[in-house]
């Protein structure tokens, strides 16, 4: 009997520690992986883009950028993201010192929906200042419940965010879609396919051009030749709009009761169905928050031009010289939140 006790105790022993080696193996791999890629296209061990953040420091303002993969910066390293360089030229020009720190909490294909989700898992971060980028992932047909980091059950539980099962996953789907990862993941949708290194050759005008003709077939185009003269006064988020306008004042209430501060900014004009859908945000905006001063909207539809291949290589994402043009107009509003 006593034979037998020591040899289950033995089994269970063994049982575990190959259970913790292969936990400890599998947890350094991630961690490889995630500083393997953070870089391009990854996140870093806690589910956002650019370097891990320490404890916020005094004199420390921090800003929380949210939206999908214009504010992620898909297709640009983080640093030429437009909330890195937003940081950057903020920094430069304070006078305050006060160090402003922006974190990019953004996500490909993530909506207004995911804003109140997101603004909680991040709380600990004890930002000061949250921006919504926002519109373009809102205008396709149907309601955008994507909420990315949690189709992970270790992030919901743990907050660290695992990258090799993504990497896998991913690497599966490519096969399925003969290596078109965004087709993969948004179906019959516009295919993205960023080529960084060779955007000026003929190959990747054709790619652009082919992007930018498929976003003009699935969300239509922008016609008017100045899109402000068709925005109307009695606009109210009804129908097709109301859900996603329901969704950002619901992120926006959610700032507020935190006693924080937000910007709500509207993207670069793509189609006169994203003109339209920022009028009935801005309405919105202006009837729940007008007398607010912890809620600005800031319209940047016309600063850029996303058919210009210089500033947006595929016709909605935009190049490091787009994303600085995004970052300089954005450098007053958010120091008029201090003032």
């Amino acid at each position: 009997m006593a034979s037998a006790s020591r040899k289950l105790w033995l089994g269970l022993c063994v049982s575990l520690f190959v259970t913790v080696a292969l936990f400890v193996t599998v947890l350094a791999v991630d961690v490889y992986l995630h500083h393997r890629h953070e870089m391009n296209a990854g996140l870093n061990i806690w589910g956002y883009r650019g370097p891990v953040l320490d404890d916020k420091q005094d004199g420390e303002r921090r800003i929380a950028v949210l939206g999908g993969s214009t504010a992620f910066g898909y297709g640009v390293t983080w640093p030429d993201a437009f909330p890195a360089l937003l940081e950057q030229k903020l920094n430069d020009v304070s006078q305050s010192g006060a160090m402003y720190t922006a974190v990019n909490l953004a996500y490909n294909n993530e909506g207004a929906y995911s804003y109140k989700y997101t603004l909680r898992d991040y709380s600990y971060l004890d930002y000061d200042l949250a921006i919504f980028y926002t519109g373009y992932n809102d205008l396709a047909a149907g309601e955008n419940r994507r909420v990315f980091r949690h189709d992970s059950p270790i992030f919901t539980l743990t907050g660290y965010m695992p990258i090799f099962p993504l990497i896998f996953f991913e690497k599966a789907m490519m096969l399925r879609y003969g290596g078109d990862l965004e087709a993969a993941y948004q179906g019959e949708k516009t295919v993205f396919t960023p080529n960084p290194g060779a955007r000026l050759s003929a190959a990747a005008l054709e790619t652009a051009v082919r992007v930018t003709k498929s976003l003009e077939r699935q969300l239509g185009r922008l016609t008017t030749t100045d899109p402000m003269d068709s925005l109307a006064t009695t606009a109210a988020c009804e129908g097709e709009h109301l859900f996603y306008c329901d969704q950002v004042t619901l992120a926006v209430d959610q700032v507020l009761a935190g006693g924080k501060r937000v910007l709500v900014v509207t993207q670069p004009y793509m189609t006169d169905g994203h003109v339209e859908q920022q009028s009935n945000l801005n309405a919105i905006l202006n009837r729940s928050y007008g007398g607010n001063g912890n809620v600005r909207h800031v319209n940047l539809g016309e600063v850029l031009s996303v058919e210009d291949l210089t500033l947006a290589w595929d016709g909605m994402h935009l190049t490091a010289a787009g994303n600085d043009v995004v970052a300089t107009r954005l450098v007053d509003p958010v120091l008029s939140m201090w003032r």
